[in-house]
């Protein structure tokens, strides 16, 4: 099989079949959500591609000379384009340098194949700089870009690309995968990855449950006048791995719920539902509107250089204090 992921199994197979009909597009743009893994498949796919002695199903060998060069990382004609460790964005420079790679002919004579992931890490130069790859593209050469945020791509890049978008998965096959890794809790960390299996792949090794549990605990804490503020923000700032900002969103958002209707019906966190009445009963519906949006606000600002300590402890004082004038009028 092409790929270890069975949601990814129709994708796939699209994949092979372009390589099986030699008709390979020049652009190919993957489209879907960062814990699917389309970067993955796309480098699993070039492997495939390169292999010079390919099995009955078209997979590749893993034994020819090709299949090793690549495991090695020295296949001279792939290219995997990725933001620098520790950076979040693709630099002018390292598209300027693809180009000129591209220029060149390549050394075999299966295509060259080129990956940029992700797309919507260039930056407004770099962007601008591909595109005029993508207006002349070289001979022999496909450039799959994988596009978590297609709102971020520019038009002029998305209307020379062929598309494919992945809008939901089977749930059940990536149920069934993370049970067959081990993943008791596979429904769950279902849940709090929004269905991406391979972020919720990550929050199990990491124990994401037992990290939310402790955060959620806390906050109710703060919310009830039982924890510092600067302390709360502290241990924000220590689980900084993890989607903080999302949850504390969600646990908001199904408290206004709760405001409205005591059932949980269309609840993010159906698992949580008594702990969230209770944050529900301390704030008044004003606050906690309030406090979404200051989330909002501290989602926008999570990569920037913003001081994100000074951040938290805000909304955290405020969370501190919203319970206590919950009785006063408006």
């Amino acid at each position: 099989m092409l790929t270890t992921y069975p949601w990814l199994n129709v994708l796939a197979d699209k994949l092979t079949s372009y390589q099986q009909q030699k008709r390979l597009p020049n652009a190919l743009m993957l489209q879907g959500d960062k814990g699917l893994g389309l970067a993955t498949l796309a480098r699993d796919f070039s492997k495939q591609v390169f292999c010079l002695k390919p099995t009955s199903k078209g997979s590749a060998c893993c034994i020819c000379s090709s299949c090793l060069l690549f495991d090695a990382g020295n296949y001279p004609d792939y290219i995997d384009i990725k933001p620098d460790e520790g950076k979040l964005t693709i630099k002018i420079d390292t598209i300027r340098q693809l180009s000129e790679r591209l220029a060149l002919t390549g050394q075999f004579a299966n295509p060259r194949i080129v990956i940029i992931d992700p797309i919507d890490a260039l930056l407004h130069q770099a962007s601008n700089s591909l595109l005029k790859t993508l207006e002349e593209p070289s001979d022999n050469t496909c450039l799959i870009l994988i596009a978590h945020k297609l709102s971020k791509v520019p038009m002029t890049i998305r209307s020379r690309c062929q598309i494919i978008k992945i809008n939901a998965i089977d749930k059940g096959l990536a149920n069934q995968w993370l049970e067959a890794e081990g993943c008791e809790q596979s429904l769950q960390y279902l849940v709090l990855a929004n269905g991406q299996p391979l972020l919720a792949y990550d929050l199990w090794k990491k124990d994401g449950l037992g990290h939310r549990r402790e955060l959620l605990d806390g906050f109710i804490a703060l919310i009830k006048g039982q924890l510092d503020p600067l302390v709360f923000a502290e241990n924000c700032l220590s689980k900084k791995e993890f989607p903080i900002i999302k949850w504390l969103t969600s646990w908001l958002a199904d408290a206004v719920k709760y405001k409205h209707s005591n059932t949980a019906k269309q609840h993010l966190n159906v698992d949580l539902a008594e702990d969230l009445k209770v944050l529900s009963s301390k704030l008044h519906l004003n606050d906690l509107y309030s406090l979404l949006d200051k989330l909002g606000q501290l989602a926008q600002l999570e990569s920037t250089q913003l001081n994100q300590q000074l951040l938290l402890e805000e909304f955290s004082v405020d969370c501190f204090f919203a319970s206590k004038i919950k009785g006063h009028k408006r």
